[in-house]
């Protein structure tokens, strides 16, 4: 719960801030962006906190009393050295709702290189996450079935665009300012940070 409430106050300051800039530089309001994006980064969270045991630093204190260290490498990177595991299909169903929430959320991922390689590297930083949790391990199933949940994700998103676009307004992602530029990878952030707190 802390986590929760943590992300949801930095992530309102934040797009409190960003919606006067836009008012006073655009006079553009877009609402549903941030209600979509509170969705966000509750699905970051369960993602990290609950799912895929994202490191936080009570587990860090205690692995430090206890054994010592807090590297704990687990690497496999064989692709699917057992076959294809129940949970290489969780973690396509995982990552599918990530491929329809980016393009909603911001005009760059329409494209889908965008929304795929921005799947890639978070499940890449998930995945060297866990070479610092006990009983996890980094795993290249993981980050290809992550991806490939990504991309039927925006699949998805593509088939019923027209329909969705009629009710919601991607904003774009403003290269001029280094700091909007970076929104996505803010989310993701403020929900890492907030999980290694808890």
């Amino acid at each position: 719960m802390l986590s929760l409430a943590l992300a949801l106050i930095l992530i309102s300051i934040y797009n409190y801030k960003q919606q006067k800039l836009f008012e006073r530089v655009l006079n553009y309001k877009e609402i549903k962006h941030y209600v979509i994006g509170y969705g966000y980064i509750l699905y970051l969270l369960i993602m990290l906190k609950e799912v895929i045991g994202f490191p936080r630093i009570t587990y860090w204190i205690r692995a430090l009393n206890v054994q010592g260290d807090i590297f704990d490498p687990n690497i496999s990177l064989v692709p699917f050295g057992n076959g294809v595991l129940y949970s290489d299909y969780l973690n396509i169903i995982m990552f599918i709702p990530l491929g329809i929430i980016l393009p909603l959320m911001w005009k760059k991922f329409h494209h889908f290189k965008y929304t795929i390689k921005y799947a890639f590297f978070l499940s890449l930083f998930i995945e060297l996450s866990q070479l610092f949790t006990r009983f996890r391990a980094t795993d290249v199933n993981d980050l290809i079935m992550n991806t490939l949940g990504a991309t039927l994700g925006w699949l998805i998103y593509f088939i019923f665009s027209r329909l969705l676009l009629k009710f919601i307004q991607p904003i774009p992602l403003f290269t001029s300012s280094r700091f909007l530029s970076q929104e996505p990878k803010i989310y993701v952030l403020i929900a890492a940070v907030c999980t290694f707190l808890s």
